[in-house]
């Protein structure tokens, strides 16, 4: 049993990309300190991300392996600073910092019963950059591009405690966990009024490694699906604060509430 859950537990702490919306640089026209349309401003807000089931796969090519591993489902929260530096309304520099905790359930099928398995963990340290560029603009309307970068340093605290609700007798060490994952995007938005409904599409490459310790060696796992789907909406409030929603779909099921200021 063992075999099946450790791959599981290993694979639970992980941060989604939040796209948000590719036309930011062209929505923000205005800050608290800056004038109307400048050469360069400021931003910071907040991201409130929430993932709800997250694939990942062994990367490797063998099929059996891959055959037994266990249905897994990932919730992970996510709570993260995000700023920004806006040039000439049309190329956005922006990084996060923050924190992710992740939960995660398995259901292992058995010929003879079904367990249920449940594990948390604690925080732990994440950062993400990247940029945002406006390709096209017709009118209130945008093609708009994004690259986004994200790392995971290893840390301790990867760890996970067994939630032991069948009273068995399990017991697993720490791992440290590093993650290193990219994404490049491409959205339509169409402004109306203080609204700016966004969608598009992704690829994403993440790569998780596992030190397991030099008895055992490493575990690398690899994202299960590489075009993912988003869409989401984008309120303007008076030109200096904006609130957005987004979802996304197929590579992950996960939905974002963040805040920008323009300063």
């Amino acid at each position: 049993m063992r075999k099946f859950l450790l791959p599981l537990l290993l694979c639970a702490s992980l941060f989604a990309v939040y796209t948000g919306n590719p036309a930011n640089p062209s929505l923000m026209t205005t800050g608290f300190f800056s004038a109307h349309n400048p050469l360069i401003k400021g931003t910071s807000g907040y991201i409130a991300d929430y993932i709800t089931d997250k694939q990942f796969e062994l990367d490797t090519r063998d099929p059996a392996i891959k055959e037994n591993e266990p249905i897994r489902q990932f919730i992970i929260h996510s709570q993260l600073a995000s700023f920004s530096l806006i040039l000439i309304e049309r190329l956005e520099l922006f990084g996060t910092v923050g924190g992710s905790k992740p939960r995660a359930k398995l259901r292992e099928q058995d010929q003879n019963t079904k367990l249920l398995f449940e594990f948390d963990s604690s925080y732990q340290f994440s950062w993400s950059s990247g940029a945002k560029i406006v390709l096209i603009q017709w009118g209130q309307t945008y093609l708009s591009t994004d690259f986004t970068y994200f790392q995971m340093p290893e840390s301790t605290k990867s760890y996970f405690k067994f939630l032991n609700r069948l009273n068995l007798p399990m017991n697993f060490d720490k791992q440290e966990l590093s993650l290193k994952e990219w994404q490049l995007s491409l959205g339509l938005s169409s402004r109306v009024l203080f609204l700016t409904p966004y969608a598009g599409t992704s690829y994403l490459r993440s790569k998780l490694h596992i030190a397991s310790g030099p008895a055992i060696g490493g575990i690398d796992y690899k994202n299960k699906y590489a075009i993912g789907y988003f869409y989401g909406v984008t309120a303007s409030l008076s030109g200096r604060f904006h609130l957005n929603f987004e979802q996304r779909f197929r590579d992950e099921k996960a939905y974002t509430f963040s805040t920008i200021a323009v300063f």
